[in-house]
């Protein structure tokens, strides 16, 4: 015998209704109908999951207009107070003071919520009676209709579900065996979650910012570069609307990482698609790149600015808000501009002719002389050859050479990264994870080198604009040239973090990996 959980759902042939369960169960004198409700379920995640990463599922039930929302585990379980909002929940910092707020909050950091899935409810109540006709088994007959906000309403197969009584287990167990067994309807998960997604065609995880490219470590140069840059047109296509609707900061992020791993696709994969595909294109994404660069400059800053008004004292922190106006403002009007570069018809026909001639069976021109080479000699040869470079021109970096050799290592150090994550499939995880970690802490050094230069610079040019004409002026005045000194005072210190993050990445035990993974397969 089966054992009936505390919420059984049973899927019910299409013609089953009311009327015919009343009947299998014994008649009106056994089964009797209560009333109906109308509800609905709306569930919401980041666009790149990070609640469902999380083992998490946030849904918003709404029924009479009253809505809570709910934060539950993948198998249902409550995972902190239910919360009463009616709003439509998007960026977790709004929601009300909760726990939910805080735990939402913590996962998503600067993604906004976005609607995945609704299901609209109809629900038709039974109860089975006893002898004394008191109910011991509740039963919901449930009509339901899904959508999405890019898809139509598709109906999902009608249920039923049974609702034990306390203290009618055996009854409650009894209702379950003869629905199982001699109707043999089959169980479904209460959580509607998977079905609803699958029926507005998405899935759990189906994006992310992680390139995932299964490549075959015998497969031909051409066939794996063209794949890894169907990957990333795939993802820029993906991040364009939500970057022209500026849903969040991170839909840009993502779609000017896609756009640079693209390039370095590109030239540092050598010698395997046409040399005028190539030159072309690398030509037409750095035009594009070029385009999305303001923006995601202003969205940096506004997005550290919390913490650095918290570096200065208390006093001056607030006589940056004249600061913020105008850097929200700019924010804003660069966004303008971005939109419609994006929306243009030359862009659209530039991302639709490079996926087209990525699916093409046949690329136009005379595929590069290593085109035929499998993948895994290939990729090995490559990135052995980049980190030699690195690794020498960081062991030519002193105390006193110039800011734009370390800048010039930053963007080695990140030809290295894209090509190794590019063929991370053909070689074994945990060696590789091990020397990714510190070129990892190394680019974050760099990054924080070059980030607060520009940064301070650009607050330099900025102070130019600020009034000085009244006391308020001045005071933003000199709160951006402490802000200025601040950020100076980081490049500093990353600077002189410098030495230590690249000897790590130097370091022998590293080196000896680098070696027997890539010079000794590029052999």
């Amino acid at each position: 015998m089966n054992s009936a959980s505390p919420s059984d759902s049973f899927l019910l042939p299409d013609d089953v209704d009311v009327e015919r369960l009343i009947e299998l169960f014994g008649g009106p004198g056994c089964c009797c109908q209560g009333h109906s409700a109308d509800f609905s379920l709306c569930y919401f995640d980041s666009f790149d999951w990070r609640l469902n990463s999380a083992g998490l599922r946030l849904l918003q039930v709404t029924s009479d207009g009253s809505a809570v929302l709910r934060l539950q585990s993948a198998d249902g379980e409550q995972v902190v107070e239910p919360l009463q909002s009616v709003a439509e929940p998007a960026w977790p910092a709004d929601l009300p003071d909760s726990d939910l707020r805080l735990r939402v909050s913590s996962l998503l950091e600067m993604r906004v919520l976005l609607p995945l899935a609704r299901v609209q409810i109809e629900s038709i109540g039974l109860a089975l009676l006893n002898e004394d006709a008191k109910t011991v088994v509740r039963l919901q007959l449930l009509s339901l209709l899904c959508d999405s906000p890019d898809r139509e309403s598709i109906a999902l197969g009608p249920r039923l579900r049974l609702i034990p009584v306390r203290g009618y287990t055996a009854e409650s167990q009894r209702a379950a065996d003869f629905l199982a067994n001699e109707m043999v309807w089959p169980k479904v998960p209460p959580c509607l979650f998977e079905e609803a997604l699958t029926a507005v065609d998405r899935a759990p995880g189906d994006y992310s910012s992680k390139l995932k490219v299964a490549l075959r470590p015998k497969q031909t140069a051409l066939e794996a570069q063209r794949e890894i840059l169907r990957a990333l047109s795939l993802t820029i296509e993906r991040n364009i609307p939500g970057t022209r609707a500026d849903l969040d900061s991170e839909f840009l992020h993502d779609l000017r990482v896609a756009i640079r791993r693209t390039r370095s696709a590109l030239t540092q994969i050598k010698l395997v698609l046409p040399e005028p595909v190539v030159k072309e294109y690398q030509q037409r994404f750095a035009r594009l790149g070029q385009v999305t660069g303001p923006t995601r400059d202003l969205d940096v800053f506004l997005l550290e600015l919390p913490g650095l008004r918290a570096a200065l004292p208390p006093a001056m922190a607030a006589d940056l808000d004249a600061l913020e106006v105008h850097v929200r403002k700019a924010q804003r009007s660069e966004q303008r501009r971005l939109k419609r570069r994006l929306g243009s018809p030359a862009t659209g026909a530039m991302v639709q002719a490079w996926r087209e001639l990525l699916d093409a069976p046949r690329l136009p021109g005379e595929p590069g002389a290593l085109s035929s080479l499998p993948v895994a000699q290939l990729a090995s040869q490559q990135i052995w050859r980049m980190y030699k470079r690195v690794r020498k021109a960081g062991r030519a970096i002193q105390p006193d050479s110039p800011a734009e050799a370390l800048h010039q290592l930053r963007k080695d150090c990140k030809k290295l990264r894209y090509l190794i994550e590019f063929f991370r499939d053909i070689y074994p995880a945990k060696p590789l994870k091990r020397m990714l970690r510190p070129l990892k802490d190394l680019l974050d050094c760099l990054g924080q080198f070059q980030d607060r230069e520009l940064q301070a610079e650009w607050l330099e040019g900025l102070s130019a604009e600020l009034d000085r004409s009244d006391p308020q002026g001045r005071r933003s005045l000199m709160a951006t040239g402490a802000l200025v000194a601040h950020l100076l005072r980081d490049q500093h210190l990353a600077r002189e973090r410098f030495a230590e993050r690249f000897a790590r990445f130097d370091a022998a035990d590293s080196h000896v990996l680098y070696r027997r993974l890539f010079r000794d397969r590029g052999a």
